[in-house]
């Protein structure tokens, strides 16, 4: 069985070394790299660079197709076509109407499965389109099916039967000694907590501090680390630290290169998030691989990453009160048997081994 995965976006920055766009979305390949025991597996991509790659079992393409040309894809689709599928996953689901053209291209025997990317349902002329298309969709991959719902209610997924929760993206990280971990980061504190993420009103960085300015009251061994990129909010998020007299508490990293990072995950003993939206979670799913305890915003992603809260602690969104109680909560958890429990999570449900099973169960169901 040959399986492709493709997607019909340009990404942004420019990437003209095959390699190194590898390596920006190892998040994501891992999974066909897991899948290649499964079946034969190919990956399209279009960044600058035009050859073909092969790599750790996966046949990867880069065939230079522009923006222009991947709007109206005749050319593209009938590469896919001349590759000989028996599957498609098409990574995003705002390719209606190019998925509507591949469809035509390939007939009805090939079988055609979306995955979710954090896309919202589609509000323009795109969402009659997504209604059509749906009907040649033979399978849907969100990471949670309350992601999914929105889809259902606007009609651009008619059926929650076709929405399989598979998260898709996974972490090539893994656990090693905290000790040697905090060796490298320059890490100490009792307990360690780490949030990473864009300062932005997303991701909501000003309820965590304002929540750990008021915990590191009362326990001042506690110590958080933010590790950040977009600074949208930095200057508040400086004025509210230096105002709660929390500089010692709450220590500001910046950004840090993604393999660096499994460091900072292991020096860490609980992974803060204080999201309102995400498709998946990348940071919190690297943070899980390194075993650390999630005190996570009790959206649809998380409570699926955590197995509704089996896992760590839930609180809502936006809300301080919450956060503080669980930061407070998180002083009385065993912290090896949680650690525990959050590997055999990842391990069985959120691992790259793990999303190529299920996406596989998905496939052969469509095959039956």
């Amino acid at each position: 069985m040959r399986v492709i995965h493709l997607s019909y976006a340009v990404p942004k920055p420019r990437f003209t070394d095959p390699e190194a766009w590898l390596r920006r979305i190892n998040f994501s390949i891992g999974v066909l790299e897991s899948m290649t025991s499964h079946a034969e597996i190919l990956g399209i991509y279009h960044i600058h660079y035009k050859g073909v790659l092969k790599r750790n079992g996966v046949t990867y393409y880069f065939p230079g197709y522009n923006r222009w040309q991947l709007l109206l894809p005749f050319g593209f689709n009938r590469f896919v076509k001349s590759l000989a599928p028996d599957v498609i996953i098409v990574h995003g689901i705002i390719f209606p109407w190019q998925i509507l053209m591949l469809r035509y291209t390939l007939g009805n025997k090939i079988k055609i499965i979306a995955q979710h990317h954090a896309e919202r349902p589609l509000r323009d002329i795109r969402q009659y389109l997504q209604r059509w298309a749906d009907r040649y969709i033979g399978a849907y991959l969100f990471c949670s099916f309350d992601l999914a719902k929105p889809w259902v209610d606007r009609h651009q997924v008619r059926d929650l039967k076709k929405v399989k929760e598979i998260m898709g993206t996974s972490s090539s990280f893994y656990p090693m000694d905290e000790n040697a971990a905090q060796l490298a980061t320059g890490v100490s504190g009792d307990p360690v907590f780490l949030w990473v993420g864009g300062l932005d009103a997303n991701k909501d960085p000003l309820t965590v501090a304002r929540a750990f300015v008021k915990f590191s009251k009362t326990h001042p061994a506690a110590r958080l680390f933010m590790i950040y990129q977009m600074n949208q909010l930095f200057d508040e998020l400086k004025i509210l630290i230096s105002d709660g007299q929390a500089e010692n508490h709450i220590l500001l990293i910046g950004k840090i290169d993604n393999p660096d990072l499994i460091h900072w995950y292991n020096s860490a003993d609980f992974i803060i998030s204080s999201s309102h939206y995400e498709g998946s979670g990348i940071a919190v799913c690297e943070g899980l691989s390194c075993g650390c305890i999630p005190i996570l915003t009790n959206i649809p992603s998380f409570r699926m990453m955590t197995d509704n809260g089996r896992i760590g602690l839930l609180y809502k969104a936006g809300n301080e009160q919450e956060l503080l109680a669980a930061l407070q909560k998180s002083l009385t958890i065993n912290l090896p048997e949680e650690k525990g429990k959050v590997l055999e999570q990842f391990n069985n449900e959120l691992s790259f081994e793990a999303n190529a099973r299920k996406i596989m169960n998905v496939i052969n169901e469509l095959q039956q």
